[in-house]
């Protein structure tokens, strides 16, 4: 009974892990694209920073990557930074 039950859990914990795994991953290959070459599209400022600045925001990026790229495609689309 314990033994089943504990499998069930394990077997949840592996979805969660396996889920967090994807994103973070999905995270840094978008990051590593949106610092060297998407950044400028987004914010105009950024143009010409120095390679320390991006390795300082690349974590935010990995994180925050969905809202970033809705970002990027709204940018895209309208021309417009607000």
């Amino acid at each position: 009974m314990i033994s089943g039950l504990f499998f069930i859990f394990v077997k949840k914990a592996m979805m969660i892990l396996t889920a967090i795994g994807l994103y973070v991953a999905s995270g840094l290959v978008f990051g590593i694209v949106f610092v060297t070459r998407l950044i400028r599209t987004v914010d105009e400022g950024s143009a010409g920073s120095p390679w320390t600045f991006r390795l300082v925001i690349l974590p935010g990026c990995i994180v925050l990557w969905p809202i970033l790229l809705w970002k990027y495609f709204k940018v895209r689309r309208t021309g417009s930074h607000d």
